[in-house]
C-alpha cells in the first residue's frame, strides 16, 4: 500500500486521475442507493394506497414512518430557515 501511495505522490497527474475516478465511482454508488430507496418508497406508497382503497387496516409502522418523515421535513425546514436568516444577522 505504501508503494502505491509513494508512486501516486511522485506522479501528480496520475494522482489527480485516481481521485477523479474514485469520486466518479462514489457518486455512481450513491446514485444507485438513491434509486433503490426511491423504488422502496414507491412500493410503500402503492401498498398504502391499496390498503386505503380496499379499506384494510393500516399497520402501525406506516404511522411511525409518517411521523419520522414529518419530523425530518420539519428539521430540514428549520435548518434552511436558520441558514437564510444567518446573513441578515451578520449585516446588522
Amino acid at each position: 500500500m505504501e508503494k502505491a501511495v509513494d508512486y501516486l505522490a511522485h506522479h501528480p497527474v496520475l494522482f489527480i486521475f485516481a481521485v477523479i475516478v474514485a469520486v466518479m465511482i462514489l457518486f455512481s454508488f450513491l446514485k444507485k442507493i438513491v434509486q433503490i430507496l426511491l423504488v422502496i418508497a414507491a412500493v410503500l406508497v402503492l401498498y398504502a394506497a391499496y390498503l386505503f382503497v380496499s379499506g384494510g387496516q393500516i399497520p402501525e409502522a406506516f404511522h411511525h414512518i409518517e411521523h419520522s418523515v414529518n419530523n425530518s421535513f420539519h428539521f430540514l425546514y428549520e435548518l434552511f430557515r436558520s441558514f437564510l436568516k444567518l446573513p441578515k444577522k451578520e449585516l446588522l
